[in-house]
């Protein structure tokens, strides 16, 4: 499991928009994680997020990765006739939770599993 920070919880005082440096802890995107766990997390996040925009291809009309710079981090955002309806984000608590579903079945049925999604395709 991930430890990590919100970013937005600890930004310095005087400027807002600048974050703190935190011993043991690295940005990426809206958090901070632990330094150990940076490599396998972008790994886990990027791959995660491909497998996502595929799946969710398959089930919605146009899906995109998007928020990237936000408080919240980025999110995985399917679309059915320009009506956003399913918000993925890809935060620590997203990749955690996909990576126990995927020690327990296939990855593609992790996600559709994650997403709510019903395996007719």
């Amino acid at each position: 499991m991930f430890k990590f920070f919100k970013k937005e919880h600890h930004l310095k005082n005087i400027n807002k928009n600048e974050p703190i440096n935190i011993d043991g802890m690295t940005i990426v995107d809206a958090y901070y994680i632990q330094d150990s766990q940076v490599e396998a997390y972008k790994r886990d996040r990027e791959r995660y997020s491909d497998v996502l925009i595929y799946i969710l291809g398959q089930f919605f009309s146009d899906v995109d990765r998007m928020f990237e710079g936000t408080d919240d981090g980025e999110a995985i955002v399917a679309f059915n006739n320009d009506e956003p309806v399913k918000y993925i984000y890809l935060n620590p608590e997203t990749i955690d939770q996909i990576r126990i579903y995927e020690q327990e079945m296939p990855l593609k049925s992790a996600i559709m599993r994650f997403c709510e999604l019903e395996n007719d395709i």
